[in-house]
């Protein structure tokens, strides 16, 4: 099978209209993570943009996309220089390794990524910017990460489907 052959089976978006989503996912996450917070819960356009780069392009390729995507939230929360930087390069490493094993692409899967990976960035973040203080730690992750996971999957999710139409 050619791989425009496995780019159609799989429902990916031409590079135009992935550019696009991404595009608007960062615009989204400049201008609308905060007017769309719901109590504690945040989406993260920033990480659904990785999420489907790591699916698009593989272990490589979403590296490279955490990286930079990782470096552009850096930049917009302020928060230690780097540390979303790593995590979203480990992030997409792993993702675009996983991608390339497994081999369902239903939306749930997609919605199960897309979550997963906002809680172990989670993890990262926050163990990094705690400061070692357990406390710090545990109070942002299990009483906002969970719901922050599953609204950015819900959030994320939709958007795709809205740009695959």
């Amino acid at each position: 099978m050619t791989m425009s052959g496995a780019t159609a089976s799989r429902g990916q978006l031409s590079a135009g209209r992935f550019a696009l989503f991404t595009a608007i996912c960062l615009l989204a996450a400049m201008l609308l993570e905060d007017a769309l917070a719901l109590g504690p819960a945040r989406p993260d356009f920033v990480l659904v943009a990785l999420v489907y780069g790591a699916i698009r392009w593989g272990a490589a390729g979403g590296a490279a996309t955490g990286f930079g995507l990782g470096l552009f939230r850096d930049a917009l929360a302020l928060s230690p220089l780097g540390v979303h930087a790593l995590g979203m390069t480990l992030l997409g490493y792993g993702l675009g390794k996983l991608r390339e094993t497994l081999y369902l692409s239903a939306p749930l899967v997609d919605l199960a990524l897309v979550a997963g990976a906002k809680l172990v960035l989670d993890v990262i973040v926050l163990v990094g910017a705690s400061g070692g203080a357990w406390g710090r730690f545990e109070m942002r992750f299990f009483w906002e990460s969970p719901a922050d996971a599953a609204y950015t999957a819900v959030l994320g999710g939709l958007l795709m489907r809205l740009f695959r139409r």
